[in-house]
């Protein structure tokens, strides 16, 4: 049988209200890539991105959802499975704050109870 080219397997997510600059912070870990241009995600998008940690390979597969309202009954069946939720918010926008509190009663509601959760405070 042929042996996995890593050691262990992460699936994450980036959700938070559109605009947030979750596709930036994807764009930027995965490819070192910036983009100033604002294009909003339809639905679903992901990258995999492979780092070593303590001479472990560790594969990351990294789910950028849509931030938009329509989207969340096809974004939400993603969390699923998911062993880390990163809920991003604008450090310039105060809405996009207080929607935390409705981000984590989605995670709440669709991700399984040992979901680690982080919030990052984004935009330059």
């Amino acid at each position: 049988m042929a042996r996995r080219p890593y050691d262990m397997l992460f699936k994450l997510l980036l959700i938070g209200d559109s605009g947030v600059g979750k596709t930036c912070i994807l764009y930027r870990f995965s490819d070192d890539a910036f983009n100033t241009t604002f294009i909003s995600t339809i639905g679903i998008d992901f990258k995999i991105k492979t780092i070593e940690l303590k001479g472990k390979k560790i594969k990351l597969q990294i789910w950028d959802t849509a931030g938009q309202e329509r989207f969340h009954t096809i974004t939400t069946s993603y969390y699923r499975g998911a062993m880390g939720i990163m809920l991003v918010y604008d450090i310039t926008n105060a809405k996009s704050f207080d929607n935390i509190a409705k981000w984590l009663r989605n995670i709440d509601e669709h991700a399984s109870e040992d979901v680690v959760k982080m919030i990052l405070g984004n935009k330059c």
